[in-house]
């Protein structure tokens, strides 16, 4: 006697549809392996599943409804729209990947460029997330630059504020990694510029900038617009979403995505200048 279910058998065993069970196995709902391209079902697992004592595998834990990561505005006005229930804990690409690896959210925002194979994000959770589940999804493309307060010196650039306040973001950010790849173009340091606390969001950073405790930052277009400051672009960048694939069919997530089709969401999103959505939703990595 075999020690695996096929689908039909497990389906009789469960007293389902066979349907039932591809539908839970795309939602990894339930314990497989797939073999030649036929799906066995461990018996003991089964049991074990059952009676609700599987722990060999994370996959099968709750996750937290909470979205990780790179912070974007348009995202946290979404989900604050959507009512879907989704918390936020905005913290860095880096850190958000970091974390998502731990199960602490089930999904995580980043925009991390790879100067070495010239795409965004990939090779970050292709070395990163081996063991996991999961899809790169767009969220947006976003104009990212230099902003600050009026000036009348003629032909702005990075260097012209040597010496002047330099907003910090946290270590392992997206745009914190960006601007060092800007110091590194333009032979500048964190040296070159004074110190100012560190922002841990979009919104932060360019308060700085209008309160006066800073005099230049590197924020999104959108943000500059908001607080009527100047915009000078350096970069488009892509927003992406890494998301656990099997909290993908859950509901938070879906009314997220189902509000991102409604006119209203259209409507607010063109409302921030520098932002593409063209292709949100877009898969550009399913593991």
């Amino acid at each position: 006697m075999s020690d695996y279910f096929t689908t039909e058998e497990l389906a009789d065993f469960l007293r389902v549809k066979p349907r039932k069970i591809y539908d839970m196995v795309s939602k990894e709902e339930v314990p497989y392996a797939k073999l030649t391209g036929k799906l066995l079902f461990s018996k003991a697992e089964i049991t074990n599943w059952i009676s609700g004592s599987l722990t060999q595998t994370s996959k099968f834990e709750t996750l937290p409804t909470v979205l990780l990561g790179s912070h974007d505005p348009l995202l946290e006005l979404a989900i604050k729209k959507s009512n879907s229930g989704i918390a936020m804990s905005f913290d860095g690409s880096t850190q958000g990947i970091e974390r998502f690896k731990l199960n602490e959210g089930f999904a995580s925002g980043l925009h991390l460029y790879d100067y070495k194979e010239n795409i965004w994000n990939i090779p970050l959770i292709q070395k990163e997330l081996t063991n996991k589940t999961f899809v790169l999804m767009e969220w947006a493309q976003r104009d990212r630059g230099l902003i600050f307060k009026d000036r009348n010196d003629g032909n702005i650039t990075l260097d012209s504020f040597r010496g002047k306040r330099l907003v910090r973001r946290q270590i392992g950010s997206g745009a914190e990694q960006y601007l060092k790849h800007v110091f590194k173009t333009q032979n500048l340091t964190y040296n070159d510029f004074q110190e100012t606390e560190i922002a841990y969001s979009e919104n932060d950073a360019v308060t700085l900038i209008v309160s006066e405790l800073a005099d230049l930052t590197l924020g999104l277009k959108s943000e500059a617009v908001k607080y009527n400051l100047s915009f000078i672009p350096l970069v488009t960048e892509r927003f992406d979403l890494v998301i656990n694939r099997k909290f993908w069919f859950e509901k938070p997530f879906q009314d997220l995505l189902e509000f991102c089709k409604t006119e209203e969401f259209k409507i607010m999103a063109s409302k921030l200048e520098g932002y593409n959505i063209l292709n949100l939703g877009k898969i550009h990595f399913n593991s």
